[in-house]
């Protein structure tokens, strides 16, 4: 927004409140992730984003499963099942929906899509409950929180399930404006899509949404259209249970749960460790990762829930309205009693909302978490922006007013958004940055792998430099077809994986050094 517009809030206003708004914050958006992320084909580098793609990869090819692996303690994937088949273990929705991107050669097309819908019905949403000004507010906070710009580049299932959330929330508002059971239907069958994509935030999603529903069926005897839309749902939760027995040959346990009992049996929701051994030996990825998280699972404990919460609640503040990574940006944290005015008079529709965050929240009381790995209250990011731009919103109204000039507050919005201009552009050049430093160790290893010719297998060495979350080893669904496996360095014992990838020749590639090294392929 250039000084010129300040100086004319009304013709703004006018742009901000066209039809074809809502459209451009969402190109707006979808562009904006796209440069964060640098790539149409960007390298997973995170383990969850690289089980992720490919679980996309396998849906891609019409399978469930792909085929395990030889000697699978070569191939072993965090959050990936190797062996007696390829099954990356989290639920089915968020692969399926980025399977047109695979066909398309793209793989972060979705998710860019995704981001960029997501982006449109943010601005859209909060415009039409409040104006055109909270709609760019709403876009912009929510669009610079720390969290948004370090995870939405990603192949992480919130990019999706964001979006289910608010297209959920939109039909439930309609539903309650109109009374169209069409939109009670929508409503019944994204939800059972965000149970698809992430089955425990769906449940904190569907406890308030249920009991908003169910409150107006008991007073109209809607009982007809709960049930149809109830019917229309199942099908689509239905492909969760299909996909388990798909796999594993029963519907329950899910993979998610078994992959817990099988590799980290301490990793699970709760407030007692689980002390059993896992069935199959760590891979050195997860002992880091055991190392870095049990002592929080053991410091999990009912007692400590309220300290829990404050924890919870700081983290949430300093990534919505800290500086990237949480830290401090003063300026920004004046958003924050804003947030708390906005919640006075909060519009019925964005109320729902609230009751979701908070029982998000609540429910993520249970799961051992760092305070600022706040990725788990992503879907409702949004509402924490639109609660902050109203407050904005009124302040600005009430200081026109004060000064006699009504009319003035679009005027002092301007100014603000001017203003924190600069500050905006820092925390996109600083999260670019973060991209590109987190993905190095990857980038570095792709680059030494396009230097080798032919088919090859390459051996991981785990040194100190490799850090725990980090997904090196990764797979593919079709192993022959594969030009270079990459597998974990297993010193002297490399040998057996040497003799059964025949005519492949082999590699050690240390992250630390970045240095590729050749091997012998014979006695």
């Amino acid at each position: 927004m250039t000084a010129a517009a300040v100086r004319e809030p009304g013709r703004v206003e006018d742009i901000l409140g066209q039809r074809r708004a809502p459209l451009v914050f969402g190109v707006l958006t979808g562009l904006l992730i796209g440069w964060l992320w640098g790539s149409l084909n960007p390298l997973p580098w995170v383990y969850d984003e690289a089980a992720y793609l490919l679980q996309a990869k396998i849906f891609a090819a019409g399978e469930w499963a792909a085929p395990g692996r030889p000697l699978p303690e070569f191939f072993e994937q965090i959050h990936v099942f190797v062996t007696p088949r390829l099954v990356p273990r989290y639920p089915p929705g968020h692969a399926l929906l980025m399977v047109p991107g695979i066909w398309l050669g793209a793989t972060a097309l979705m998710p860019l899509l995704f981001s960029g819908l997501t982006g449109a019905l943010v601005f859209g949403l909060a415009r039409r409950l409040a104006n055109p000004w909270v709609g760019l507010l709403t876009w912009l906070i929510w669009i610079t929180a720390p969290e948004e710009l370090y995870l939405r580049p990603s192949f992480m299932s919130q990019t999706s399930s964001t979006l289910v959330w608010l297209l959920a929330w939109t039909a439930l508002a309609r539903w309650q404006a109109t009374g169209q059971r069409r939109m009670l239907v929508a409503v019944a069958m994204l939800g059972a899509l965000a149970g698809l994509i992430r089955p425990v935030t769906a449940i904190a999603f569907l406890i308030p949404v249920g009991l908003v529903i169910l409150k107006r069926v008991i007073a109209e005897r809607e009982w007809r259209a709960l049930l149809v839309a109830i019917a229309a749902a199942l099908p689509v939760a239905a492909i969760g249970p299909g996909w388990s027995l798909a796999t594993t040959g029963r519907a329950f346990p899910t993979p998610y749960s078994e992959y817990s009992r099988v590799y980290t049996p301490w990793n699970m929701p709760g407030f007692q460790v689980d002390t059993s051994p896992p069935l199959r030996p760590e891979i050195p990825a997860i002992s880091r990762f055991r190392r870095e998280w049990l002592p929080l699972h053991q410091s999990h404990r009912i007692e400590r829930l309220p300290a829990i919460l404050l924890e919870r609640v700081r983290g949430i503040v300093m990534t919505v309205w800290g500086g990237p990574g949480g830290e401090g940006r003063a300026w920004r944290y004046l958003l924050v009693p804003m947030a708390l005015l906005g919640l006075l008079g909060l519009p019925a529709p964005a109320r729902v909302v609230g009751w979701c965050a908070g029982s998000i929240v609540l429910i993520m009381l249970s799961l051992a978490s760092r305070p600022l790995w706040t990725v788990y209250y992503l879907e409702v990011f949004p509402w924490f922006a639109l609660v902050t731009a109203l407050g904005v919103w009124r302040v600005a109204r009430w200081t026109a007013s004060r000064a006699g000039r009504e009319g003035r507050a679009a005027w002092l919005v301007g100014i603000g958004i001017v203003a924190s201009f600069p500050g905006g552009v820092d925390r996109l050049i600083r999260a670019r940055d973060q991209q590109v430093t987190v993905r190095l160790p990857h980038q570095e290893l792709a680059q030494a792998i396009a230097t080798i010719p032919g088919k090859a297998v390459v051996f991981v060495a785990a040194g100190p430099a490799h850090r725990p979350y980090e997904s090196l080893v990764t797979n593919e669904p079709d192993l022959e077809g594969a030009r270079v496996w990459v597998v974990h360095d297993r010193g002297d014992d490399n040998r057996r994986l040497i003799a059964v990838a025949a005519g492949r020749k082999a590699y050690r590639w240390d992250p630390g050094t970045g240095r590729l090294t050749g091997l012998a392929t014979s006695p």
